[in-house]
This record gives C-alpha cells, structure tokens and sequence, in this order.
C-alpha cells in the first residue's frame, strides 16, 4: 500500500464519528458507516468564503486481513502535521476583522479544545473534538478567521 493511500485511510479513519457545532444543529452523522458527513470551508468566485456540508460516499475495502473489510474513501495527502493553539489565539484577527486564506487546500481534524472558524459571508462556526473541515480557501480569496477557545487546541492537519 502507497503511503498516500495508507495516509488517506488514516485520516478516513479518524474521521469517523465527527460533527460541527454552530448556531445551528451539529452536522448529522449517517449511521450508514458507507457515507461520511463533514464541513467544507470553500471561496466562490467573488473570493468570498463560505461554509457547506458535504457527505461522501465510502467504498469497502479490505486493507488488513484478517481484520473485517471497513468503509474508506483516500483522498491524496503529501503530509499531515499536528498543530498546537494558545487559548484565544486568533482573537486579535477577529477584533480586527483581518481574515486569511489557508496556505494550501487541507483536511483538518479537531482533536483537542475548541476553534470559532468566521467566513467572509459572516457565519460562524464552532468546531472541537472529532469534527472535520475541508479547507479550500486559498489566496486570492479573502479567508476566514479562526479563534481558539478558553483552552489551548489541538489539530491533525493533512495537506
């Protein structure tokens, strides 16, 4: 197995019982294990950001026999690297209203801790443990802001 495959079925994997909380009810997990169900930050033409939820299928696959076939669906990643927030961090850039765009088109999965992600259309959306973002708001759209909440926060994030 590639290590952009086994990378991909890693982060299928972690993926598996995640949400997003916002105003609104947190993003609805099928009970079907073949469709996962996550957030996708995205810009439009008019470089604007915006949120949606997007549910993908899943196909089955037998990766580690003897162990039962499960559901996966890899997506190409190069790295994947952990990162680590202060408590608050980022509430300067919302005081200011300064957004940015996300260097690359990533995955990120919440593992620790809580983070507000606002978009350029003003919603807001609140994310922690076990949730996933697809983040495609690269430059030249205006970004997004994110804040960390009372707590220190923790994130696997794969490019």
């Amino acid at each position: 197995m590639s290590w952009k495959v086994a990378s991909g079925s890693i982060v299928c994997v972690l993926l598996g019982a995640c949400g997003t909380t916002s105003g609104r009810p947190p993003v609805q997990q099928s009970q079907d294990p073949s469709r996962f169900t996550y957030t996708r930050l995205f810009c439009s033409q008019d470089n604007e950001s915006h949120f949606e939820t997007v549910t993908t299928d899943l196909g089955k696959v037998d990766v580690a026999p003897p162990a039962p076939p499960f559901f996966t669906k890899a997506n190409p990643a190069s790295r994947i690297a952990f990162a680590g927030f202060d408590r608050a961090w980022g509430v300067q850039d919302l005081q200011g209203r300064t957004f940015h765009p996300a260097p690359s088109a990533q995955f990120v999965v919440y593992l620790q801790g809580t983070m507000a992600i606002t978009v350029t259309d003003g919603e807001t959306r609140r994310f922690g443990p076990g949730d996933v973002l697809r983040v495609e708001d690269t430059a030249p759209c205006k970004g997004h802001i994110s804040v960390v909440g009372d707590k220190p926060a923790f994130t696997a994030i794969s490019r």
